[in-house]
C-alpha cells in the first residue's frame, strides 16, 4: 500500500513538474500559430457593407507607426492579412493624405466586411520565428440576420504587407472614380455635379448629369418681389483632393455655390468603395429676405440608357426608361429608387430630412424631347429625385447610399433601404490573453 502511494506521489510529481517547464518555456511559435483549439466559422453575408472603425476606438494603438498596423481574418484555422487602409485626418476632421503617419485618436480604419472570417482561440501569426499576438478583435453583426464574422488587428514591425487587392482607384486628372467590374464615376471639370457614370465592365456613359433646380423670390420693402432661380451650373468646382487606398477612395471636394450674387463655399466628402458609395450632402434652405418656392434634386440618365428598367417604393412593377412621356405614382415620396440593365444595376438610398416641410414628392421624367430651358444634354432620360414646395428655411443633411450591382436584378429596392436602416454593428475589444492548458498525468490504481 505504502509503495502504491509513494507511486502515485511521484507520478504526479513528476506530471506537475513537467506541467511547470512546459508553463515556463511556453508553447512553440508553431503551436500558436495554429490556433487549433476552437474556431466558430463567419456567418455574416452582405457583400456591400464597409467596416469603419474610428482610431479612438485601438487607443492601445495611439502612436504606432501606421506601416506596423495589420488587419487579419481566419479562414478556418489559417490567418489571412486582409485588405485594409487607415485614412489619416486632421484636428478638425478633414481627410489628408498623409499627416504625421502614425495612428491618431481621428484616424480610421477601413476594411470590407466580406473579408472577415471566423473566430479563434488564441490567436497568433509566426514571423520569421517570432510569435505576435493581436491587440484586438473586432466583432460584426448583422442585426437583421443576426450573423457574425470577426477580424483581428496586428501591431508588429515584423509583419508587412501581403494583400494585393485594389478595390478602387482615382484618376486625378478626370477626377474620375473606378471600381473595376462595377462603376465608374466621374466629375464635371468646371462644376461640381456628376456628369459620367459606367456600370460593370461596359464602356458606356450612360449619365447626363445630377440636377438641381431652385425658384423662389427675394423680397426687399418697399420693392416687389424679384424672382429667383438656381441650378447645378452655379455650383462652382473650386478644389480636390483625394486619398485613394485599396478598399475605398475619399474624395474631398470644397465648391461655391453662387445665389442672388452671394457665393456660399462649402465642402463635401464622398466614400467609394468596391460597389458602395456614401455621400453625405447638405442642403441649405435660406430664410427671409429669400423665399424658397421649389427645390429640386435628380439624377438625369441620357440616351444610352434607354431600356434601362426603373423601379421605385410606389412603382414596383417594370417602368421602361426610352424617352417616351410615362404616368407613375409620384406620392409620397421615395426613399429609394432603382434603374438596372444587363450591364449592371444602380440603387440609390436616402432618408429625406426631418423638418424639411413643404410638399414633398418624388420627380420623375422621360422625355427625349428638346426643351431648351434644361441643361446638359436638354432631354430627359429617366430624369428621377426628390422635389419640394415650399420647404422650411434650414440647414439640412442627406446620408445617400448608392448600391452597385452586377449585371440585371429583379426589383430589390426594399432590401437596401433596410440596409440602409440597419447598419453592421461593429464592436472592438482587446484579444485577452492566450489560454494555456495543463494536463497531469492520470495513474489509476489497480
Amino acid at each position: 500500500m505504502k509503495r502504491s502511494h509513494s507511486l502515485i506521489a511521484t507520478a504526479l510529481g513528476l506530471g506537475l513538474a513537467l506541467a511547470l517547464l512546459w508553463m515556463i518555456r511556453g508553447p512553440s511559435g508553431a503551436a500558436l500559430a495554429r490556433s487549433d483549439l476552437a474556431h466558430v466559422p463567419p456567418s455574416l453575408a452582405r457583400q456591400h457593407a464597409p467596416v469603419v472603425i474610428s482610431s479612438g476606438l485601438l487607443s492601445d494603438l495611439t502612436g504606432s507607426p501606421l506601416d506596423e498596423i495589420f488587419v487579419y481574418a481566419y479562414q478556418g484555422t489559417t490567418p489571412t492579412q486582409i485588405p485594409f487602409q487607415i485614412d489619416e485626418r486632421e484636428t478638425g476632421g478633414m481627410y489628408v493624405a498623409l499627416e504625421d503617419g502614425q495612428l491618431d485618436e481621428d484616424d480610421e480604419l477601413v476594411f470590407m466586411a466580406t473579408d472577415s472570417g471566423g473566430w479563434v482561440d488564441n490567436p497568433s501569426l509566426d514571423a520569421g520565428g517570432t510569435v505576435i499576438t493581436p491587440t484586438y478583435v473586432i466583432a460584426l453583426t448583422d442585426p437583421i440576420s443576426n450573423t457574425h464574422a470577426w477580424a483581428y488587428v496586428f501591431c508588429s514591425d515584423g509583419l508587412s504587407r501581403t494583400f494585393s487587392a485594389d478595390y478602387v482607384s482615382y484618376d486625378d486628372g478626370n477626377d474620375r472614380i473606378t471600381s473595376p467590374g462595377r462603376y465608374a464615376i466621374g466629375f464635371n471639370a468646371t462644376y461640381a455635379f456628376q456628369d459620367y457614370l459606367t456600370l460593370g465592365s461596359s464602356d458606356l456613359d450612360l449619365l447626363d448629369r445630377n440636377k438641381l433646380r431652385v425658384a423662389g423670390t427675394v423680397s426687399i420693402p418697399p420693392f416687389p418681389p424679384i424672382p429667383i432661380s438656381a441650378n447645378e451650373q452655379d455650383i462652382t468646382k473650386d478644389s480636390v483632393h483625394a486619398i485613394d487606398g485599396p478598399v475605398r477612395v475619399t474624395r474631398v471636394s470644397t465648391s461655391t455655390f453662387t445665389v442672388v450674387g452671394q457665393p456660399v463655399q462649402t465642402t463635401a466628402t464622398l466614400f467609394a468603395y468596391r460597389s458602395l458609395i456614401v455621400q453625405p450632402a447638405t442642403i441649405a434652405v435660406p430664410g427671409t429676405p429669400v423665399q424658397v418656392s421649389y427645390l429640386r434634386t435628380s439624377t438625369d440618365w441620357n440616351e444610352q440608357a434607354a431600356g434601362m428598367i426603373f423601379y421605385d417604393a410606389n412603382n414596383p412593377a417594370d417602368v421602361t426608361i426610352d424617352g417616351i412621356t410615362d404616368t407613375i405614382t409620384i406620392s409620397p415620396p421615395t426613399r429609394w429608387t432603382q434603374v438596372t440593365s444587363v450591364s449592371g444595376t444602380v440603387v440609390s438610398v436616402s432618408k429625406i430630412p426631418a423638418g424639411l416641410g413643404g410638399t414633398q414628392s418624388t420627380y420623375y421624367k422621360d422625355d427625349s424631347a428638346i426643351d431648351g430651358d434644361d441643361t446638359g444634354d436638354q432631354r430627359s432620360y429617366g430624369d428621377a429625385g426628390l422635389q419640394v414646395n415650399d420647404p422650411n428655411a434650414g440647414d439640412y443633411t442627406i446620408l445617400g447610399h448608392v448600391y452597385f450591382l452586377t449585371g440585371t436584378t429583379a426589383n430589390v429596392g426594399a432590401t437596401y433601404v433596410d440596409y440602409y436602416d440597419n447598419p453592421l454593428q461593429a464592436s472592438v475589444a482587446p484579444v485577452p490573453p492566450p489560454r494555456w492548458y495543463i494536463y497531469l498525468p492520470l495513474v489509476v490504481k489497480d
